[in-house]
């Protein structure tokens, strides 16, 4: 666990958690992660990834998601989409730029996602919660 804590990455958003599932494919494997906290994480690598890490159900890892992979929705119902990973959340706070615009989305007590977004779009659809 220090070992993956103390890893330099670009990357804002880490979740780490457990290996719960490997479901491989021709080319690639689902792998389903559950954090600390219970939330559950989905993504998809090529198979010489997988062995490569030599991941392996039970291993300890950390998922991680560039902010500008991170889409945000403004709504109050369910989002209607093909996403598997989905998380409600609270704005804490907006970031604007010229051009890009960072928001920063709490979804459990530990767990705050960041988002970079068009400065532009952001002021069409000013995020709230969710």
């Amino acid at each position: 666990m220090e070992r993956e804590s103390s890893r330099k990455t670009s990357a804002r958003n880490s979740f780490f958690g457990k290996i719960q599932t490997l479901q491989r494919g021709d080319i690639q494997t689902r792998v389903e992660v559950s954090t600390i906290e219970g939330q559950r994480i989905t993504t998809v690598i090529t198979n010489d990834s997988v062995e490569r890490l030599a991941l392996k159900e039970g291993k300890l890892i950390t998922a991680e998601v560039k902010a500008p992979w991170v889409i945000l929705e403004k709504s109050d119902r369910e989002p209607q989409c093909t996403a598997e990973n989905s998380f409600e959340g609270t704005v804490e706070g907006i970031n604007r730029g010229r051009v890009n615009t960072e928001c920063i989305v709490r979804v459990s007590e530990g767990t705050r996602l960041c988002s970079i977004v068009t400065t532009e779009n952001s002021r069409q659809s000013e995020p709230q919660d969710r």
